[in-house]
């Protein structure tokens, strides 16, 4: 038994920066481990999940240009190997050593959002899908009671995206993991489909 509740992997066709990303997202959540993808397929991603037991698995895709392009979710509760019903396309990262910001494994974190009830929704549905509590709250202070660090969503006010994931310390209100801006926010209907077999 360990005490991993997540697993972090890319696509196939990574490159390096799809990998940084990988690494610095299990690094910016409690209980969560980045594994190597090499050949592993998705049944064999999900069995060892389940051989950690693990509540997840977050996929890091590859996008246009070699850029991080998608987050996917794989949900191991279950007998059976299915997506988690969230996808997110990304419009860009930042990455934390891009920022001079070294990632330091939180204790505990919790999912907030701003009191916008689009945002909310979708703070929700993010932290159902990391298995982290969702708080919502338009203030950081007093968070840091509740957790050592904060995903924060935010709306974008880009035409040209949606929301804003910032990884922040709950004490300080700095970063302290990578930057998302999620374009928008898909649903999986169909798991198993011929269009995923090679991803």
């Amino acid at each position: 038994m360990t005490g991993y509740k997540i697993v972090v992997t890319t696509t196939r066709r990574s490159n390096p920066r799809v990998r940084s990303l990988a690494k610095e997202i299990a690094l910016a959540l409690p209980a969560a481990i980045k594994v190597n993808r090499g050949k592993m397929n998705y049944m064999e991603i999900f069995k060892y999940a389940k051989f950690l037991n693990a509540d997840r698995v977050i996929m890091v895709c590859r996008g246009l240009k070699g850029n991080p392009g998608k987050i996917m979710f794989l949900d191991v509760t279950g007998p059976e190997l299915k997506f988690y019903p969230l996808v997110l396309k990304l419009k860009g990262v930042k990455l934390a050593r891009e920022a001079g910001i070294a990632v330091k494994r939180p204790n505990s974190a919790i999912v907030s959002a701003r009191a916008e009830s689009e945002t909310i929704e979708f703070g929700m549905e993010l932290a159902g899908a990391l298995t982290l509590p969702f708080i919502e709250n338009t203030e950081l202070r007093g968070q840091s009671m509740l957790a050592e660090s904060v995903l924060l969503v935010e709306r974008s006010e880009s035409l040209e995206s949606t929301f804003i994931l910032k990884f922040i310390d709950a004490r300080t209100g700095n970063l302290r993991g990578p930057r998302l801006t999620v374009e928008k926010v898909q649903e999986v209907i169909k798991c198993q489909g011929l269009r995923m077999k090679h991803m």
